[in-house]
């Protein structure tokens, strides 16, 4: 499972994208500086929205980490699914983070063997929440 690309982002509250790792850019096509002009509302398929929002919502609302498979938009506009687990991470002067950690679940057409060539297996939450412990970097980058 260790050997699985990861993605990791962080997002404000609005939901723009503040923080990628170089997973996450390679995942979805963008460089990071691209990807950092972005919010989720920009990567994330326009038929996934509802539901994307409705939980970003609820987790701002009553700070509940919540796991999604879903859609992501790649700079290219192919399509990849995707499962992401989103936590709140709290700095010490008060501010909110969507704090969020994500692997393919479907390869991108043509990048079957890239990903593995089959479609992996959703981890399970406690699994997810193991893995996130993000480390912050300069410049809007996890490490």
């Amino acid at each position: 499972m260790n050997s699985q690309p990861f993605g990791q982002g962080a997002a404000d509250e609005g939901g723009r994208i503040i923080q990628v790792n170089r997973n996450l850019c390679e995942m979805l096509g963008y460089d990071v500086k691209a990807l950092l002009a972005r919010d989720i509302r920009d990567i994330t398929h326009h038929e996934d929205w509802a539901e994307t929002g409705q939980k970003l919502q609820r987790i701002l609302q009553a700070d509940e980490p919540f796991t999604i498979v879903k859609r992501y938009v790649r700079a290219d506009a192919s399509v990849v699914w995707v499962q992401t687990y989103v936590s709140l991470m709290h700095d010490g002067e008060g501010r909110t983070t969507l704090s969020a950690l994500m692997r393919p679940v479907l390869p991108v057409i043509g990048e079957a063997q890239r990903w593995g060539g089959e479609k992996p297996i959703p981890l399970a939450q406690s699994e997810l929440r193991q893995l996130m412990t993000p480390r912050l970097g300069p410049r809007g980058i996890i490490h």
